[in-house]
């Protein structure tokens, strides 16, 4: 990749929580994203990391464990969304009525989020705090 004269790579990792990773249906593991990008650094590919964080299951502990997780990984950039935004016919859009938080009905072209229910508070007054002390943290 270097040699092909790749400068920087994003990461989306979305989670550092593996169960929400598991709910996400993503096939991967933090660990797996730990190694890659570890041998990206090694290489002095640039590495931006991208967190999803609110999904189905997500908990407090989980979003601190991902928080903490990126924290870990000294990427150069790491950009976090709050909340899933929901696209038609997909699993996530299927828990979104179950749950209440869209109708059967909606067309979803005007962009819908999902955020797991006790964290509507908490969640953006926590990335603001984890941001203010990290200026390469974007939302």
């Amino acid at each position: 990749m270097v040699r092909a004269g790749c400068k920087e790579v994003a990461l989306g990792f979305e989670s550092g929580c593996e169960p929400v990773l598991q709910g996400l249906n993503k096939q991967f593991n933090p660990e797996e994203v730990r190694r890659i990008s570890q041998i990206l650094a090694d290489y002095g590919i640039q590495r931006m990391g991208f967190l999803l964080l609110g999904g189905p299951g997500e908990t407090r502990e989980s979003v601190e464990q991902s928080l903490i997780y990126a924290d870990s990984l000294n990427l150069e950039m790491v950009k976090i969304t709050t909340g899933i935004r929901i696209y038609p016919h997909t699993a996530l859009s299927r828990i979104a009525v179950e749950e209440g938080f869209i109708s059967a009905e909606d067309d979803l072209l005007r962009p819908r989020f999902y955020l797991a229910k006790g964290l509507e508070e908490w969640l953006p007054e926590t990335v603001k705090s984890w941001m203010a002390e990290r200026p390469n943290w974007v939302s």
